[in-house]
């Protein structure tokens, strides 16, 4: 699928082979791709919130979050404030994302990091924020046939309880599958030690490799798995002078014992196995999604096309693919262009520095999902140079923030582009996880055009290809 910035005015939308379509007959069914074993991946995408607790209220400091990026040194055990700039949301492939009220999904703000998706305050009981990390660009080999992977990501993200006052960061996580279905997840774990009791002990801890978590029983597909970790019924030894491990109840368990040595350390340790205390059943694991799509990868960007003439306005149109006439499974994976086939990121202003800028929102698409076992889909789009006559400008200063805006299929947004690097190599708009609902969602992005200041007066043609796998 294809979205063309056409020199002259108003959009077009044709199949691959040129028959004409109309919008309203743009629904596409997509069968998965047969698998093949081993199989070498380079987009898997990771996604876990990891417990309750690392969402959940806090005693003090409002809340506990996380952060993209190794955060910074606050010289001390304290809260974190905005100036601070510790908080964020994106670094390199890693997002931090939250859930809203109708479903979707949004990058949390220092404001709104405690908010629940009803727009309350997580608190200690059972109000909870469900933020998650997200981090895509995961590559390594998937043997279906011995039920294998090896998968590794690169990147930062951190734990942060108590508003600040005790965090830690993890760093590179690897998978690992062997063929009894039993994974090992490790990072790279550093931080600072601290101590609820001293405020006073704040040491840079060396960085170690820990086991983050262990899961058992994972039937790996071509698609990924979405599975719980190990918890529940798990003993530890607690690290010295800190609360014993309370082995009765029904949530009563712990993370892998070297995570839990590790976090005697941070002075988070007792958050991490069940010690008695009142917010235990906020400390058992959550279920971890991993996806990955095996098959190909989809189309390479295409040639600008030939140097037009026009009025200054930019405009988008698509190009769809003919689809499939009968699906391979059972179900289908169907996706759709809703209302105009048409951006028009009308006449450029002018930025203080000089450059010129435009703004607009892609047209709306929906994909539904009712294929069995739910596998995982991901869309990606990346755009050509533009071009008006022999001008010219790069596709980097085209960016996009993609949004969910209704969410029943279980859909999770791609991150911004905007002054990363843009479109110019492909992006993601959203991705469907393994084991996501067999609904529809809805999907859009807000573009975003900073031309520079050297620009040539013109109209500017660009081709954005969004491609389907799944």
């Amino acid at each position: 699928m294809k979205y063309n910035r056409p020199p002259a005015l108003g959009a077009r939308l044709a199949a691959a082979t040129t028959a004409a379509l109309t919008l309203a007959a743009a629904g596409i069914a997509l069968a998965a791709p047969a698998s093949a074993a081993p199989a070498t991946v380079d987009d898997a995408t990771f996604a876990w919130s990891i417990n309750d607790e690392s969402g959940g209220g806090a005693f003090f400091g409002g809340c506990n979050f996380l952060v993209a990026g190794a955060a910074g040194n606050a010289g001390g055990s304290r809260l974190w404030t905005e100036a601070d700039g510790f908080y964020a949301t994106t670094a390199g492939d890693v997002s931090i994302l939250k859930p809203t009220a109708d479903g979707g999904w949004v990058e949390p703000t220092w404001s709104t990091k405690c908010q629940t998706p009803d727009g309350g305050n997580a608190n200690t009981g059972s109000a909870v924020t469900g933020n998650i990390v997200q981090i895509a660009g995961g590559s390594g080999t998937v043997d279906i046939e011995s039920n294998t992977a090896e998968i590794g990501w690169e990147g930062d993200f951190t734990v942060v309880f108590y508003g600040g006052m005790t965090y830690w960061t993890a760093s590179d996580p690897h998978l690992s599958v062997a063929a009894d279905g039993t994974v090992e997840l490790t990072v790279t774990a550093g931080g600072y030690q601290a101590s609820m009791e001293d405020p006073s002990i704040w040491v840079p801890i060396e960085p170690t490799e820990i086991t983050f978590a262990t899961l058992t029983g994972v039937d790996v597909t071509e698609h990924g798995f979405e599975h719980t970790p190990d918890y529940l019924g798990v003993e530890v030894e607690a690290p010295a002078g800190t609360s014993t491990q309370v082995r009765t109840g029904a949530t009563w368990g712990a993370f892998p014992q070297d995570f839990v040595t590790f976090q005697g350390q941070t002075g988070q340790s007792s958050y991490w196995y069940s010690s008695g205390g009142s917010v235990d059943a906020r400390k058992v694991a959550n279920p971890m999604s991993v996806a990955w799509v095996l098959g190909e990868d989809g189309e390479e960007p295409t040639d600008p096309g030939e140097p037009g003439q026009g009025s200054g306005d930019i405009e988008v149109g698509v190009d769809v693919p003919e689809a499939p006439t009968e699906p391979e499974e059972p179900g289908a994976l169907e996706w759709s262009i809703e209302g105009a086939a048409s951006v028009n990121l009308g006449q450029a202003g002018l930025l203080d520095d000089g450059r010129f800028y435009a703004e607009g929102m892609l047209p709306t698409i929906t994909v539904t999902d009712s294929r069995e076992d739910a596998p995982a889909w991901e869309l990606t789009g990346h755009a050509t140079d533009f071009t008006s006559g022999t001008a010219g400008f790069g596709a980097e200063y085209l960016g996009w923030s993609p949004q969910v805006l209704s969410n029943p299929g279980g859909a999770y947004p791609g991150s911004s582009t905007s002054g990363t690097g843009g479109l110019a190599t492909a992006a993601r708009l959203a991705i469907g996880l393994v084991g996501h609902n067999a609904e529809s969602s809805t999907i859009t992005a807000a573009l975003d055009l900073v031309a520079p200041a050297d620009t040539e007066p013109g109209s500017y043609s660009s081709t954005i290809t969004l491609t389907m796998v799944g």
